[in-house]
């Protein structure tokens, strides 16, 4: 499954005002560590269906990721009922991912 690309346009739809939890990558296009976090991403999408994976551009979307206090990336945020439970900013390994995942 691909990660949802989020614009300021639908970023309230799909992460503040969801009914379900999001995990929200905050990613740069060059950046290495982002894109292999995306690909374990994808693939934890399908075994949590539970959740809405996301992922949002912060050379696009700088303001946003400083609404956020998101500074480096790739960043995880967390959602659940529309506030952030969780975050950890850097390349993590599947298994703090799914720890993430376990308190929502």
């Amino acid at each position: 499954m691909r990660l949802v690309e989020l614009d300021k346009g639908n970023f309230d739809e799909l992460v503040t005002e969801a009914a379900c939890p999001v995990l929200v990558e905050f990613f740069s296009p060059g950046c290495g560590p982002c894109h292999a976090l995306a690909a374990v991403l994808e693939e934890m999408a399908d075994a949590h269906p539970q959740v809405r994976f996301v992922a949002m551009d912060t050379v696009r979307f700088p303001d946003v990721a400083w609404a956020f206090d998101v500074a480096a990336a790739p960043s995880l945020l967390l959602f659940s009922d529309g506030r952030m439970v969780d975050f950890v900013t850097g390349y993590v390994p599947r298994a703090r991912v799914e720890e993430m995942l376990v308190a929502v």
